[in-house]
């Protein structure tokens, strides 16, 4: 076939519960011009044999016959992909029935090479996250934008908090083929340095090296929170510490390995993204001041932080402890809150959330009779205007 306008790299790593989902939103897509790239992490026969039975004519199959770090496993899969734009799918994740009808619409309309969204959220039945438990968030937004690359940046080096929502991330958007050659001429591969977040890396690589993107308030995505999901064993410290164990056995360099040397090992979301952003510096602008970290910033946010999870406050004040220590400051007591536990339970309706620009909708799925991500998908499609008054304001 011609060269498909579309790849779908879907990265999978034994969730053969979701991951056949997950790729029946993709192969159900409209149009013959994508691909799907499924790079299986060593899993076991399940993945395969899901494979074997879609029998969809442009999907590409890779498996490791060992377990490779996270990163490794989405370069192997990027070096399958050969269409114009990219995009990584996870093995929990769902594209709406309209994702590539939309993803057309708005790149003939930006000519932008990069396209990016804040996704849809479905909380699968079997999070850790208990009180999320078969919860679907849906995006009300119908417009797009264009946006300063350079902005987005500084403003992302600067805030310390821990939203990385706001970056064009691979894992949320498409990356057009000359955004990934660059990055492989200059670092030799496009998910570098291979000892962070991947998704967090392609963001601030892809700022880095573009003038601007488009960024749609309708999301083209849905992001599954599944059981097994590594950024919600992170998101919530709590309840996850048996599947982070295993993700850094994986990574093979453990914790210490995985956290920059300036900060300390912990598994605190706002030290991981510091992380990150410490060794994309180091990799791709070391000399640029206004996109350096400030730590002891860094440090103020994991205070300000702390009763974000106050299931977790004695870990995460301890880990702000031994910053401050690593840092050769002192804690003012006065400035650390108090714990305020808080009444976790299920609710939905609609929800405007002030870091965002566009409300949402919380539906409750035990109620809409939805209990996976292709569900989910197509309730979202119901609820929002149909895909061909995309970008009508």
């Amino acid at each position: 076939m011609a060269t498909p306008r579309f790849s779908v790299l879907i990265p999978t790593r034994d969730r053969p519960a979701t991951f056949r989902h997950t790729l029946a939103t993709v192969a159900s897509q409209s149009g013959d011009d994508y691909e799907i790239v499924v790079a299986d992490n060593c899993s076991g026969p399940e993945v395969s044999a899901i494979v074997k039975q879609l029998a969809f004519p442009r999907l590409h199959y890779t498996r490791s016959d060992q377990i490779l770090p996270m990163a490794d496993n989405w370069e192997r899969g990027m070096n399958l992909c050969s269409g114009e734009f990219v995009t990584v799918l996870g093995d929990d994740d769902g594209f709406l029935p309209s994702t590539l009808q939309m993803a057309r619409t708005l790149i003939a309309a930006t000519e932008a090479e990069i396209i990016s969204w804040s996704p849809h959220t479905y909380w699968w039945p079997d999070t850790i996250v208990t009180w999320c438990r078969n919860i679907l968030i849906v995006e009300l937004g119908n417009s797009a934008m264009i946006v300063k690359s350079r902005n987005v940046l500084e403003r992302f080096y600067q805030d310390n908090t821990r939203s990385f929502g706001s970056i064009p991330m691979i894992y949320s958007g498409f990356f057009h083929r000359g955004v990934i050659e660059e990055a492989r001429r200059r670092y030799d591969g496009f998910f570098v340095p291979t000892d962070i977040s991947p998704d967090i890396g392609s963001g601030i690589l892809g700022l880095y090296l573009t003038e601007n993107y488009a960024y749609s308030q309708r999301p083209l995505s849905v992001r599954g929170n599944s059981g097994k999901s590594n950024g919600t064993a992170h998101w919530v410290r709590s309840l996850g510490a048996e599947h982070r164990e295993a993700f850094y056995r994986e990574e093979r360099i453990g914790l210490r390995g995985i956290v920059h040397k300036s900060l300390i090992p912990s598994p605190n979301l706002g030290i991981m993204i510091a992380s990150a952003k410490l060794k994309c510096r180091e990799t791709y602008f070391p000399s640029d001041e206004a996109l350096a970290v400030d730590l002891h910033e860094v440090l103020k946010d994991m205070i300000v932080s702390l009763n974000f999870e106050p299931e977790a406050y004695e870990e995460n004040l301890e880990d702000a402890g031994a910053l401050a220590a690593k840092l050769g400051v002192k804690l003012d007591s006065f400035a650390i809150p108090p714990k305020q536990p808080k009444e976790r339970k299920r609710y939905w309706g609609p929800a405007v959330n002030a870091d965002k620009s566009v409300p949402s909708l919380i539906v409750n799925c035990d109620l809409a009779g939805v209990y996976h991500v292709a569900d989910a998908a197509r309730l979202i499609e119901s609820l929002l205007p149909p895909a061909d008054r995309y970008l009508e304001t």
